[in-house]
């Protein structure tokens, strides 16, 4: 069964809870590990190449300008640290019992750095992008699922090394600090 199917399927069951996404039961299709990198959207690293190539700077400057959509959702690739598969996958329908009565504000501040500080970066929640996020600058999003995992792209959707994995709480706040990496 393909991904978007069981998200319409698990849907369909839960039609008095919110559609929430979750990536917290993703496992890879070959070997069922839950160990994952996450790499990124589809096709970035081909277009990250291509256009600093071609562009240099001002085609990342370019690439930057046109990627400003927040609440994107678009499949994810991951790569298996068990088996070393390589698949994509949407997020899947977040079970009833992950569900928080009282949503969790997430306040994700990007630190100061030099190195990327002209462009923004994105930030995706269980596979959704949520926000673009500037140097020295900070948003705020809510979740209402108890497990999330939070990970950062370039303009292209190419992720950047690691992710954070943290457990919600119902009406609390939890604060992130990224550089490059989660501190």
């Amino acid at each position: 069964m393909d991904t978007q199917q069981n998200v319409n399927n698990e849907a369909a069951g839960n039609a008095a809870l919110p559609n929430v996404p979750s990536i917290y039961a993703l496992t890879c299709p070959k070997c069922q590990s839950g160990d994952l990198q996450i790499l990124g959207t589809k096709g970035s690293k081909g277009a990250a190449i291509g256009m600093t190539l071609a562009l240099g700077a001002v085609g990342n400057m370019i690439a930057n300008a046109t990627n400003k959509e927040d609440f994107s959702l678009r499949p994810i690739q991951y790569k298996c640290r068990s088996c070393k598969n390589k698949f994509e996958s949407l997020p899947y329908v977040a079970k009833p019992e992950e569900i928080l009565s009282k949503p969790c504000t997430i306040n994700f501040h990007r630190l100061s750095s030099f190195v990327g500080m002209a462009v923004s970066q994105d930030v995706w929640m269980n596979g959704i992008k949520v926000g673009s996020v500037g140097n020295k600058k900070t948003i705020s999003f809510q979740t209402m699922i108890r497990h999330n995992t939070l990970f950062v792209t370039d303009q292209y959707g190419t992720a950047f090394k690691g992710d954070y994995k943290f457990e919600a709480q119902e009406g609390g706040t939890i604060d992130v600090k990224y550089k490059r990496k989660f501190l």
